[in-house]
This record gives structure tokens, C-alpha cells and sequence, in this order.
């Protein structure tokens, strides 16, 4: 078992919330108790890299710094969550061109790891707020289209009632029947203009993304239920194997028996993903994962903010966040577009310019030695940098130039790829947070899982049955992994078993030692 690790011990005593009604254990019994290996918590988790101001979009770290601070959470998550949906308003009007045979899309997927109060979920409110305010843009627009639809339709049903009497007719005089009068087929709604998906199956997605070609942004709350949802309707595969192909950005057709033959189509399938996930989620997320998908999404997982006075930025500053993160969503989801032959949506593509070009090659190669030299998800992520770099650098220039006067670039610049460069150093120091978690043994990280549930609760004692019962924890209905658990919590000094009736089956109550609370004081 690990030593006291001091930086460790503060970062989880910050998460610490008294959560449970249980009674607790005077601090003066401390019996027997030996001292308990605090360094248990963190047993499963490496420190956290820190994010600097370089590592930002140009322009953007005071806003993201202020916006942390009025949310109470680290801004590691408002600058993830910014980019995050920034990649989604560009969606599909913009690509960028490393070479003449390779373009990359804008969209990225970025997953904020933390516990339950750590301030995911406020962090991401404004981008998501953000979004539905394009949506209510196109609202007046698609009044009207409907009701046009309505006039059309109502039109061609009127029609179609004159043509059975011309049908009748030609019939009765042995005649081919004819087409039916122009005006007389029904149209076709004109489709709701959607930014934001955040609740569906993967079947309901794909008809949405169809139906928007600039792209979507999907937002999750929670992104295990997200992966652990694939293959609810049954087809597991087939979900995973979407968001495969949906990341690359490109066509993908989608053929079921009920379309009758008529698939639905997604020239340019342009996805973004933001959503936050809790630490103890992570194995079973990402163990015996191997099909590319964890590899394609970038890890934040700061340490806690410090529990601080509240602060009030005031109304005009909040307004002015607000009003500056609206205009920018409007900038970049208006970016005008190209269309083909079809009339279909076509990106224009951004080049590198000299500098940045040099830059990315440096990056280029780096990355691909460490995906050659390192194995697993860490070499397997690595091997996704230089399509991730390109993506974040259109971003980042994107974002910088909202926030100036001038007009929009048409290459993008040497700082935007050093910029992105930094913040995928930032990301592969989280990467290494998140792998140390599943390096070690898996009766190891339940136990790391269940003491943290015990200093948050104040626990003077555990049930077995009742731990099984809560939320979160239906894993320790395994007897044999429970056990294992428990036993290294009991080897670590945290836990020992209640004295058992003198008859009768004995009782899976633990003691929790009373030494616990002390060390969270």
C-alpha cells in the first residue's frame, strides 16, 4: 500500500461533503485502532496537470478565468467546455488543411471528469445555454417555413381530390393512367433547426444529424450512461460503430427496413461532445475498451476548486459574459459555406501558414514516436494527436478572431498551432491521471472507490447489504470482489468487522475507524 501522499490527501479533502445521517464514532474511542494508510483515496489517481494561460484560445483567458469564478469550479471545465462547443458552432463551415490529402474536421469530444459537486455540470450551462439561443434564432424563419408547409400541403390535398375523377375516366376508357397533377404530392415539412441534442438513441441522432448539416453539439451530463447506453435497442455495435465513423466526419449512410429503402444520408457527419463523468466511472468505461473510441475523446480532470467565500461578480459583469459567449456563437455558427453540384453544404477549408505549418510537423512527429514507443490507450491516444492538434488549432484561431474587430482569416496562424500544441500537453498530463486509475489491481481501486465513500459519508459503520443498495455501487454485489475490497480496506487500517452474535449467521457490518474523520479535519 501506497505511503501518505500530502498533495493527494489535500486535493480529496476539498471534495469532502457530510453526506450521511449514520451515527458516528466519538473521536475519543479510538481503541485499538491502528493508524489507517490515508494515502488509500488516491491510491488509484496521479496529481493533475496544471492549465496556463499560453495553453488558452488567444483573447478568451480572462473571460474563461471570470466565468470559473462566478461558477465556483475550476476553469480547466469552462475552457473544455468552450472549446468543446466552439468546435460544434463551427461544425461544418470550416475544415483545415495540414496538406493538399488531408483536411480535418472542427468537431471535438471532451469529457470533464469530477466528482458529483465538483462544478461540471456549471461549468458547461453557459455553452449549453449558448446553443439553445441559436436554436430560438431560427425561430421566426421556421414559423413561417411551417406555415408555408401547411399552405402547400393543405394545396396539394386539394389537388388530389380532382384526380381520382380524371383517374376513373382514363381507367374506364382502358387508358395508362396518368401522373398526378403538379401541385397534387404532398411536400415534406421543412426539418426544426437543431444545435443541441443532449437525450436520445443513437437511431433518433442520426436522423437529426441528417437533418442539419452545419453539425450538432451533443451534450451528456453524464458521459458513462452515454457509452454504457450502446446497445440498449440491441445494437451495441452498431452505435459504437457510428460514433466511430461520425468522429472522422465524413459521409455515413444509414440503412434500416423501416426506411423502405429511402436511408438517411449525412454528407458530412460533424458531431461535438461535451459532458462530464465521476472518477469511478472510469474503469468500467474504459477497461477493455479497444475499438478506437476512448482514444478520441480529451480527459480534463482538475484537481478541486478550494472551498472559498461566495463570490458575486455582480448583474452588468454576468450580462456581459452571457452577451459576449452569445455573439461569439453567432459568428461562428453564420460563418458562410460552399455548396456542390447538389446544392448540398461544403466546408471551406483554412491552410497553415508558413510558420504554423513547421510547428505542426514538430508536433506531428512527436506524437507519432510516443504512439509508436507506448503502448495501450496513452500510445493509442497519442497516435489521434495530430488530427486533434489541427482540430483545436481551427478552433483556436476561430475563437480568436471572434473576439477582434477584423475580418475572418484565411490560414490559420503559427500562435493558434503553438496554442493547441500546449493545451494537447496539458491534456496527455490528464490522460496519465486517468490511466494510473486503471494500472492498478482491481480490488485496489474498489477499495481507493469505497474509502472515499466512507470519509465523504462520516461513516462509523458499513452494511455490505446496504453498500450494494446504494447508487453507484451495484458492482459490490460480486461477493467475491466485495471481499476482496474489503480486504484490503481492513489491511489499510480503515475498516474491521463488527463483533458477530455468539449465534446466529454473521453479520456483514463493518467498523469504520474512528482515526478517519480525525485525518479529514
Amino acid at each position: 500500500m501506497n505511503s501518505v501522499n500530502e498533495r493527494a490527501q489535500t486535493t480529496f479533502t476539498a471534495e469532502l461533503e457530510t453526506t450521511s445521517e449514520l451515527p458516528r464514532l466519538p473521536t475519543n474511542e479510538r481503541c485499538t485502532w491502528s493508524e489507517p494508510d490515508m494515502g488509500l483515496v488516491n491510491d488509484d489517481r496521479a496529481p493533475a496537470s496544471m492549465l496556463d494561460d499560453d495553453a488558452l484560445p488567444a483573447s478568451w483567458e480572462s473571460w474563461i478565468s471570470s466565468e470559473a469564478e462566478a461558477c465556483g469550479c475550476p476553469r480547466d471545465y469552462v475552457a473544455a467546455g468552450l472549446i468543446g462547443a466552439s468546435s460544434a458552432w463551427i461544425g461544418n463551415s470550416r475544415r483545415i488543411a495540414a496538406t493538399a490529402a488531408w483536411a480535418e474536421p472542427a468537431h471535438l469530444w471532451m469529457v470533464l471528469i469530477g466528482a458529483p459537486s465538483a462544478g461540471k455540470t456549471p461549468a458547461l450551462q453557459p455553452m449549453i445555454q449558448a446553443s439553445l439561443e441559436l436554436e430560438r434564432d431560427a425561430g421566426p424563419q421556421q414559423r413561417e417555413a411551417l406555415a408555408q408547409y401547411e399552405r402547400n400541403a393543405e394545396a396539394a390535398g386539394a389537388m388530389h381530390e380532382q384526380s381520382p375523377y380524371a383517374v376513373r375516366a382514363t381507367a374506364n376508357e382502358g387508358n395508362a393512367l396518368p401522373d398526378l397533377p403538379a401541385g397534387a404530392e404532398q411536400p415534406s415539412p421543412t426539418p426544426l433547426a437543431r444545435m443541441l441534442v443532449m437525450d436520445t438513441s443513437t437511431e433518433e441522432l442520426q436522423r437529426i444529424l441528417a437533418e442539419s448539416p452545419r453539425g450538432l453539439l451533443y451534450a451528456r451530463d453524464e458521459l458513462a450512461g452515454w457509452l454504457a447506453g450502446f446497445g440498449r435497442y440491441g445494437s451495441a455495435g452498431a452505435d459504437r460503430a457510428f460514433f466511430l465513423e461520425a468522429w472522422n466526419g465524413g459521409t455515413y449512410v444509414c440503412d434500416r427496413v423501416k426506411y423502405h429503402g429511402s436511408p438517411v444520408r449525412i454528407e458530412h457527419a460533424s458531431l461535438a461532445i461535451i459532458g462530464g463523468m465521476v472518477p469511478d466511472r472510469l474503469r468500467g468505461v474504459l477497461v477493455g475498451a479497444d475499438d478506437g473510441l476512448a482514444e478520441r475523446l480529451i480527459y480534463v480532470w482538475p484537481d478541486p476548486r478550494r472551498i472559498s467565500p461566495l463570490v458575486d461578480l455582480g448583474v452588468a459583469e454576468a450580462t456581459h459574459r452571457r452577451n459576449v459567449l452569445s455573439a461569439t456563437a453567432r459568428k461562428l455558427r453564420n460563418l458562410p459555406t460552399g455548396t456542390d453540384n447538389r446544392g448540398n453544404l461544403t466546408p471551406r477549408v483554412l491552410e497553415l501558414d508558413g510558420d504554423a505549418r513547421q510547428i505542426f510537423d514538430d508536433l506531428r512527429c512527436d506524437a507519432m514516436k510516443r504512439a509508436q514507443n507506448v503502448s495501450g490507450l496513452p500510445g493509442a491516444w497519442a497516435g489521434k494527436n495530430p488530427g486533434r492538434a489541427l482540430r483545436l488549432a481551427l478552433d483556436f484561431e476561430l475563437l480568436a478572431w471572434t473576439a477582434r474587430d477584423d475580418r475572418e482569416p484565411t490560414r490559420v496562424s503559427a500562435d493558434s498551432v503553438a496554442r493547441a500544441g500546449r493545451y494537447l500537453a496539458y491534456a496527455s498530463g490528464m490522460l496519465d491521471r486517468v490511466v494510473a486509475g486503471l494500472s492498478i489491481g482491481r480490488a485496489d481501486a474498489d477499495a481507493a472507490v469505497l474509502a472515499r465513500h466512507l470519509m465523504m459519508g462520516c461513516l462509523a459503520e458499513i452494511n455490505e447489504r446496504r453498500l450494494y443498495q446504494t447508487a453507484g455501487f451495484s458492482w459490490a454485489r460480486d461477493a467475491r470482489r466485495r471481499a476482496s475490497a474489503f480486504a484490503v480496506l481492513e489491511a489499510a487500517g480503515w475498516v474491521r468487522r463488527k463483533v458477530a452474535p455468539a449465534q446466529g449467521r454473521p453479520r456483514d457490518d463493518w467498523e469504520v475507524s474512528p482515526r478517519i474523520a480525525e485525518a479529514t479535519r
